[in-house]
């Protein structure tokens, strides 16, 4: 037993005990290492409560300051599939660096039999280091809450941890996004022309929004000139079995839509205003003019949300199949394969290639900071560099000969 001093609350000295030791050794080594903690200052009081016990208790806080439906669900599936597994039965007082490593290089491990958990439960043969880097961050977060608590001193998930194998800096950047070149994203959207969602995809190619965005964008939110529009709303891909409570309640009709959770966006910077070039106007009106008679032909029946694009009827559109339709349409015209999302990529590539400056399409595309733009885009950057350089070196080389 130690006497732990006064309580700042009720003023009464507070006297601890602990119990378990298997020796009278371990015990007289547990009091000298709690009475030194104590004369540092460094001494807790984490109550004996389990890694596991103190998951829970976390994700309970974190649901009561409604987080977002798809980070909660991301930060319930690291715990359930792993953390608790295999350290939940540790107590927070115990918990040290080498558990935290020695758990992830589990998770990094190749799996050869049974169905393997990737992020979030998704099958994969070998985790990726950003998705192993994310099991720690989910645990980072949580440990970064007990300290906060009081509870431990410091956090032992925070910082490099060597179990996660470092990004291959010789990595060509280029490889990692799949970018279409001009003439095939022209070949592309000559394609879906007649497709009644032709303009979605010149919307993704020419300004750059993402999928959620795109089903998300109501006429309201569109500049009465044309001439821009604000990222006021996405609309995200979640299962029933991710939802909490309301997530998939339609803030317009008030019907569940499965499948579809409406939502700001997640950050300021994705809440933004973008310009809309002039193709990108012109499939919009022809857009609007075809929904407008759809909306007749459905009569009283249509289910009006204000959306730009949405299902025949007027109902919002599901991600997934938006991304499913794509792919379709993308093999039809054999053109190399790239996500939806890569569309994003080839706007930005022709903002860059424009010289329009990186603050400005930063800003557009939504990312954080002008930085982020420059790391993600590094090598659009080279090329647009070496062409307006060799623009630039022209007149003198045609002097020369």
């Amino acid at each position: 037993m130690i006497d732990v001093g006064p309580d700042p609350q009720t003023r009464k000295r507070k006297q601890i005990t602990r119990s378990g030791f298997r020796t009278r050794d371990d015990a007289d080594e547990a009091m000298t290492e709690a009475l030194a903690a104590l004369d540092s200052g460094s001494w807790t009081n984490d109550r004996g409560i389990k890694l596991g016990e103190w998951l829970d208790d976390w994700l309970l806080d974190l649901g009561e300051r409604k987080l977002a439906a798809k980070t909660m669900a991301g930060y319930r599936a690291h715990i359930a599939n792993f953390w608790k597994p295999q350290l939940g039965h540790v107590r927070l007082r115990d918990l040290r660096r080498s558990h935290v490593d020695r758990a992830l290089r589990i998770l990094g491990r190749p799996q050869t039999t049974g169905k393997p958990k990737g992020n979030a439960g998704s099958y994969v043969e070998v985790r990726s280091a950003e998705t192993i880097d994310s099991y720690r961050r989910t645990l980072r977060a949580s440990l970064a809450a007990a300290v906060r608590r009081e509870l431990i001193t410091h956090n032992p998930a925070a910082g490099r941890i060597d179990a996660i194998p470092p990004r291959n800096v010789d990595d060509d950047d280029e490889d990692e996004l799949g970018i279409w070149e001009p003439d095939e994203t022209a070949r592309f959207l000559k394609h879906v022309s007649s497709d009644r969602l032709a303009a979605m995809y010149e919307l993704a190619a020419y300004v750059g929004l993402r999928r959620g965005e795109l089903c998300g964008l109501r006429w309201s939110d569109i500049d009465p000139d044309g001439k821009g529009l604000r990222v006021r709303q996405t609309i995200v891909e979640l299962s029933r079995s991710q939802a909490r409570p309301g997530d998939l309640t339609c803030p317009v009709c008030r019907r569940e839509h499965v499948g579809r959770h409406f939502k700001r966006p997640k950050s300021k910077a994705g809440r933004r205003w973008v310009p809309l070039a002039e193709p990108a106007r012109q499939a919009l009106a022809r857009h609007k003019a075809a929904q407008r008679e759809e909306r007749a032909d459905f009569g009283e029946d249509y289910l009006e949300h204000d959306l730009v694009f949405s299902a025949v009827d007027g109902d919002p559109l599901r991600p997934d199949l938006v991304t499913r339709q794509f792919n379709d349409y993308a093999g039809d015209c054999g053109l190399p394969v790239i996500r939806l999302h890569d569309l994003r990529h080839g706007a930005c590539s022709l903002l860059i290639s424009g010289g329009v400056p990186i603050e400005v399409v930063q800003m557009i595309l939504g990312h954080s900071s002008p930085a982020v733009t420059r790391k993600v885009y590094a090598h659009l950057m080279k090329r647009a560099t070496a062409g307006q350089v060799e623009a630039a070196t022209k007149p003198f080389t045609d002097d020369a000969l």
